[in-house]
Parts: structure tokens; C-alpha cells; sequence
């Protein structure tokens, strides 16, 4: 009885992840549909598993390699080639094939790369404070948010910005720059961690009064603000942690 315990508890974080690759297959199927911006809302639903399925296996001490695999080909899915499938369906489909499928699938061959590498990287319980390239669920979110700010028809040139812009965010996850992890959710793990917990809260507070508006200018200030870092070379900041992925 106590095994049986022990193994539904290890296995309640993969209940998450597989929830994860569940909305991003939903998200893929929305843009066959062409239902964009219900691919998009379910993207960020994605992310909230994402989240989530690492937060509790840590709380549960349940970390484990099968949890990072199937969390990474989750991601694949949700994170990488869901997102590919809007900017295509939306930007790129009108390009020469060849070109349009190059451009659009930048988020899927850049992510997928930025995946496994993490994987390969990831050989002990320590942590550092940072990820080493974007993450692809920011990249995923990058994305999304461009396409509910250009959503309003009154937007125009919407391709000459999403593809230049989905190109570079796809370029920084294979990238050397550190970008900070997500924060933990306690105000006793330093200044900066409670300023990260802190701004999180305050765009919560944004969203329920704007709505998704805000993701736009929450990602672009997440991603200018790891380049400053790299380009003033203070990112040393970001240093090793206790275990937590």
C-alpha cells in the first residue's frame, strides 16, 4: 500500500506535464481550425502547467529524469511546434513555400536544439539562477503576444514585424545570454528573487485589468532586460541556487 502511494505521488507532477502537451495539441488543432486566438489562450494555459508540474515536483521531492524527458517533449509540442503552426498559418503561408516553412518553423528547430541541450546540460541536483538561452516557453509566449497585439484589424504590417521579431526570439534560445528563472515564490530567498515575485504579482494585477494586453510589454521587458544585463556584462549576478530546476 505505502509503494502504491510512494508511485501515484512521483507520478502526479507527469500528470501536469501531459495536461501541458494536451493544450498544446488542442493549441495546434485551433490553428488547423483557424481559430488563432484560441490557439494563443490555450499556449499561455500550456505554460501554466509548465510551470506548475515543476514547482510540485520539487515540493513533493519527486524531480526525476523520465519528468525532465517528458517535460521536454511536452514543451516540444506546446512551446515550439504549436507556436510555429500560428506564425505560419497567420504570417508565413503566403511566402514561397520553402521560405514561409523556414521563417515559421524558426520557434520549432531552434526550440527543439535549445531542449536538448538543456537536457544534456542538466547533470546535477544544484541549480543556477538563470537558463542559459531564452526558454522556450517564453519564446511560445513571445510569440503569442504579438499575435493578440495584432489581432486588431486597425494593426497593420503585422508580418514585417512578427517574422523579424519571431526570428530573433527564436535565434536567443540558442543563445549564450542568461535569462533569469522563473523566482521563488517566497519573500525570504533574497532582494532580487522578492523584486522578480513582486513584479509577477503586479502583472497578475495587470492582466485582470487589461487582459492578455499586458504579455506583450511583460515579455519585451523580460527579454531587454537580460540583454542589458549581457551587454553591461552584470548577469554574473545570476548565480547558483539550492536544487530546483
Amino acid at each position: 500500500m505505502r509503494l502504491k502511494k510512494r508511485i501515484g505521488r512521483q507520478h502526479i507532477p507527469s500528470i501536469f506535464t501531459l495536461v501541458n502537451l494536451f493544450l498544446g495539441f488542442l493549441a495546434a488543432i485551433s490553428v488547423v481550425q483557424g481559430h488563432y486566438l484560441r490557439a494563443a489562450h490555450l499556449i499561455i494555459a500550456a505554460g501554466v502547467f509548465d510551470v506548475l508540474d515543476g514547482k510540485l515536483a520539487r515540493r513533493m521531492h519527486s524531480p526525476s529524469s523520465f519528468g525532465r524527458e517528458l517535460d521536454s517533449l511536452a514543451d516540444a509540442v506546446s512551446f515550439c511546434l504549436a507556436p510555429a503552426l500560428l506564425v505560419w498559418a497567420l504570417y508565413a503561408q503566403n511566402l514561397h513555400p520553402v521560405m514561409g516553412a523556414l521563417i515559421a518553423g524558426a520557434p520549432l528547430y531552434f526550440g527543439v536544439v535549445r531542449l536538448a541541450r538543456y537536457n544534456v546540460g542538466t547533470t546535477t541536483t544544484q541549480r543556477v539562477a538563470y537558463f542559459e538561452g531564452l526558454p522556450s516557453p517564453m519564446s511560445a509566449l513571445a510569440v503569442v503576444a504579438l499575435v493578440i497585439y495584432y489581432a486588431d484589424s486597425s494593426r497593420s504590417g503585422a508580418p514585417g514585424v512578427v517574422l523579424p521579431a519571431i526570428m530573433a526570439t527564436s535565434f536567443l534560445m540558442i543563445s549564450q545570454i542568461r535569462f533569469p528563472k522563473f523566482p521563488q515564490l517566497t519573500f525570504r530567498a533574497g532582494r532580487g528573487n522578492t523584486l522578480f515575485v513582486l513584479a509577477i504579482f503586479a502583472l497578475l494585477l495587470a492582466g485582470l485589468a487589461w487582459g492578455t494586453w499586458v504579455l506583450l510589454p511583460a515579455v519585451v521587458l523580460y527579454i531587454s532586460a537580460a540583454l542589458v544585463r549581457w551587454i553591461t556584462r552584470s548577469d554574473g549576478a545570476l548565480h547558483i541556487q539550492s536544487a530546483e530546476k
